[in-house]
């Protein structure tokens, strides 16, 4: 307690009563919710507000994608996506790291958003109330809705995929993030090596089950704005270089940690080319298809990559790395380009169909000697074919 000078009368201290999430987001985004579209992007740009621990920038002066990519940066901010009003997106691992600020961005934007994780329960079904709260304060008429996987179950996952196609009228955008990080080696139920179940297999299924509904999306759509986006990584140039992708059995073999996601992220590349080689190179005349984009997120240091310090020589890379790593809230900014980006359009989809990107508004094929060879590319994709028909008894391919 503390007095007056002169007084014995205390002064009780009070406690200043911490704010939620949602209501620090609708505090700090009214003066944005109440203005114009045209005022909102017109906002100062180094105005800032929070929900939760999320920084949002607000909305800078409006210029077109192309013009910001010359004048300011390569990145993508979010206050560059478009209106998404009636549209509808999934994202996988949409309740932490890189994948949250996918979803929250999305949903700002006035999307529905499907989140798919195989987080605990309390933990997503706490991600979707914290958002919608935020979302309905910030006056946005985006909303989230969450569902739990075990994405090493494929089973599972083949479930939730075709329920998604039944329930849902349209399907815009599916970002497939969800990963097993830098980890050990371990074997799932399913007997498959896990990260390749999760980071590849899994992601395999969703794309295929809901491609039927994402074509018939893309018929009544702005052309090229219904797309597939595979979160890859510059560490796929990792992959062991004898990676063949021939066989069960190789994918079965131990590797290190690194080299297990790097293979999968090495898978990723493929998968997008394969999609757009042998799933979306037919379309009707004058239409265009679902478009498949690869991309790399930057060094992000999020908790898909925290590993325990193994000894003095693994702390110094660490504290090395550490100093050019990027935060989720940035490595998201390069899904959300290849997802939304109105630059990609009508004109130009050919140019991004099927490509792999180390950055937003970055050149196409950058990736390693290994990533390009397509018999390999092949042998991936008749491996999942394989998996996919052994563990649900029927073909999709």
């Amino acid at each position: 307690m503390s007095a007056s000078a002169g007084s014995t009368t205390a002064v009780p201290v009070v406690k200043q009563r911490r704010m939620s999430s949602s209501s620090q987001a609708a505090q700090r985004r009214m003066s944005i919710g109440s203005q114009s579209p045209e005022g909102r992007r017109m906002s100062t740009a180094s105005r800032r507000m929070s929900i939760g621990s999320y920084t949002l920038p607000v909305p800078a002066p409006a210029l077109p994608d192309s013009l910001n990519n010359i004048l300011v940066t390569r990145r993508f901010k979010p206050e560059h996506i478009p209106d998404l009003s009636g549209r509808t997106a999934l994202v996988t691992g949409g309740t932490s790291g890189i994948g949250y600020f996918d979803a929250l961005e999305l949903a700002l934007a006035n999307a529905k958003v499907i989140i798919v994780s195989t987080t605990a329960s309390w933990h997503g079904k706490q991600t979707e109330v914290d958002i919608n709260a935020a979302l309905k304060e910030c006056e946005s008429t985006g909303s989230v809705i969450w569902h739990a996987i075990d994405m090493s179950n494929l089973k599972a996952v083949d479930g939730l995929a075709q329920k998604i196609v039944r329930e849902e009228q349209r399907l815009d955008i599916l970002i497939c993030n969800a990963g097993i990080g830098q980890s050990p080696f371990v074997m799932t139920n399913d007997g498959l090596e896990r990260h390749f179940e999760v980071n590849n297999l899994a992601h395999y299924v969703f794309a295929l089950r809901l491609l039927p509904l994402m074509q018939r999306t893309a018929a009544f759509s702005v052309a090229g704005s219904v797309r597939i986006v595979m979160q890859s990584s510059e560490l796929h140039r990792s992959a062991p270089a004898s990676t063949k992708f021939a066989s069960k059995e190789e994918i079965n073999t131990q590797l290190d940690e690194t080299q297990l996601y790097a293979r999968t992220k090495l898978g990723l590349i493929y998968l997008t080319r394969e999609l757009a080689n042998r799933k979306l190179a037919t379309y009707p005349p004058g239409t265009v298809p679902v478009l498949a984009i690869a991309v790399h997120p930057g060094r992000v240091d999020s908790e898909i990559k925290k590993t325990p310090d193994t000894g003095p020589i693994a702390k110094i890379k660490q504290f090395f790395s550490r100093s050019s790593q990027i935060t989720d809230e940035e490595g998201a900014e390069s899904c959300l380009w290849a997802a939304t980006c109105t630059d990609i359009n009508r004109d130009n989809w050919k140019d991004y169909q099927g490509k792999y990107f180390s950055e937003a508004y970055g050149k196409p094929g950058g990736e390693s000697p290994l990533a390009k060879d397509q018999t390999v590319a092949n042998n991936f994709w008749e491996l999942c074919a394989s998996c996919v028909k052994e563990k649900l008894g029927e073909e999709l391919r």
